[in-house]
């Protein structure tokens, strides 16, 4: 059973479903949410944590191609990298839709091959969340494709790995979903793409050979629209002789391990210590 506050927090955001569903302006809701009219550079590295130890985490946070890493983001990293022993990076790429598809791509391809020359590091870990995780996925089969060294472990949560919306969860969960309905992914999609091919693979990882990719753990909440961008992503992986496990938590809401109080979201952030630590 979902804890009471996911329960709680659901009945909260179903009250705002529709408009994050609706066709707004980004750049404005961007404005309104946080003062901020501007679209971000390219690409920027926010180092946090201990800048001389030799492992890194590295974090490619979501906000629907439009909003920058929030206090969230950096909140769960801290609790990642103080844990592990690690330093951190947030990588920062241009944001849409005054930047469109490639430039956040390019960004994060460009931010982790910077990430990977910071001097003393030996080890690089990804956790990524909704766009960000398409973002980060497809920049590592970007390096893959050029034999460049590769993240030793990834950690994704709610991936969008499909603009293309081809899982069967945008139907069946568009009513259960309690944050979004599939019109909010349309918009994104949208606002990002502005024409380019959906299936492109550095825009849907989903759509490209996910042979020779790092071990995965994915998390997701039962009743996404999302969910099969997980599922499929994850078998797919499998299928190409790759590890991808996946954690389904039950009603839990998108984004949910970075909401703290969740009691859910304090046994995701335990079960990405154990599997980062695990090699």
């Amino acid at each position: 059973m979902p804890s009471s506050e996911i329960i709680a927090f659901n009945s909260d955001a179903r009250t705002r479903k529709s408009v994050l569903s609706s066709a707004y302006d980004p750049a404005a809701m961007r404005q309104a949410l946080l003062g901020d009219d501007g679209a971000g550079e390219a690409p920027r590295l926010e180092r946090r944590g201990n800048p001389d130890a030799e492992r890194l985490v590295l974090a490619v946070a979501g906000g629907g191609f439009f909003l920058p890493p929030g206090e969230q983001h950096r909140a769960l990293l801290d609790r990642l990298c103080e844990r592990l022993g690690a330093q951190a990076a947030i990588l920062h790429h241009r944001l849409s839709p005054e930047h469109p598809f490639p430039a956040a791509y390019d960004d994060v391809v460009s931010g982790l091959a910077s990430a990977f020359a910071f001097e003393g590091v030996r080890r690089v870990d990804v956790v990524a969340d909704s766009s960000g995780a398409a973002l980060a996925l497809s920049a590592l089969l970007a390096r893959r494709d050029l034999g460049l060294p590769m993240p030793t472990s990834c950690v994704l949560i709610s991936a969008l790995t499909d603009m293309a919306m081809t899982g069967l969860s945008h139907v069946a969960n568009s009513e259960a979903d309690p944050m979004f309905g599939p019109g909010a992914i349309i918009h994104k999609a949208w606002h990002y793409l502005q024409g380019a091919n959906p299936t492109d693979p550095r825009a849907s990882p989903y759509w490209g050979d996910l042979a020779g990719l790092p071990r995965m753990l994915m998390f997701v909440g039962s009743t996404e629209i999302m969910l099969d961008d997980t599922l499929r992503f994850a078998r797919k992986v499998e299928e190409a002789g790759g590890t991808a496990r996946t954690e389904v938590y039950e009603e839990a809401p998108h984004d949910f391990p970075l909401i703290p109080h969740f009691p859910e979201a304090q046994a995701a952030l335990e079960d990405m210590v154990r599997f980062l630590g695990e090699v």
